[in-house]
């Protein structure tokens, strides 16, 4: 029996463990069971409360995505543009490379955050709210390497390249706008 130990006096005065009768017995192995399946039935609930959070946090981000992608994707192209026009020819001029840099890096969020959105709502349509939460629970990043499978296994060889492409260019131009920063900050500093 689980529980704490009752004392009983014998007739020498002296106190010893009380043996518990088959009733005792009983009503105890009922509380047991019944602390357990409560414990059991609670934590399901906790898990199912969890995961309805997480399929809600994914279906709204999927929603939000949906609507938010054709903006970003818009958004992508103008600092594209915009690295290419503008701070491309600027890198090459000492004075502005600092500037040029921070261009570049800042447009480099911006390409990665469209990478992500992108990967996020191709796996979702590929593959479905599971492959999706597989990805996010790769702190997020996740999601561009399922979204790569997707598009590879469903033989969506344009998107595949696009994805491979944008994913090379993101780390690629971010590191490039690091250089030019740290380039144009070592410039002022040596004046």
């Amino acid at each position: 029996m689980n529980g704490p130990i009752r004392y009983e006096q014998n007739e020498d005065g002296v106190f010893v463990p009380k043996t518990p009768t088959a009733a005792e017995n009983a009503k105890a192995a009922v509380k047991t069971i019944f602390r357990s399946t409560s414990r059991w039935i609670i934590t399901l609930g906790i898990l199912a409360a969890v995961a309805l959070v997480i399929v809600m946090f994914v279906k709204g981000g999927v929603w939000a995505g949906q609507r938010a992608y054709p903006l970003l994707s818009g958004l992508s192209r103008f600092a594209l543009l915009i690295t290419v026009l503008v701070l491309a020819p600027l890198a090459v001029i000492p004075r502005t490379r600092l500037f040029a840099g921070l261009g570049i890096i800042a447009a480099s969020y911006v390409f990665g955050f469209t990478l992500w959105m992108w990967s996020l709502l191709l796996t979702y349509n590929l593959w479905g709210l599971f492959a999706v939460i597989l990805g996010l629970f790769f702190l997020g990043v996740g999601i561009v390497p399922i979204a790569l499978l997707a598009a590879l296994f469903n033989g969506e060889w344009t998107t595949l390249t696009q994805l491979i492409l944008l994913a090379i260019f993101v780390p690629v131009s971010r590191s490039t706008g690091f250089f030019l920063a740290a380039s144009g900050i070592a410039r002022r500093h040596s004046r």
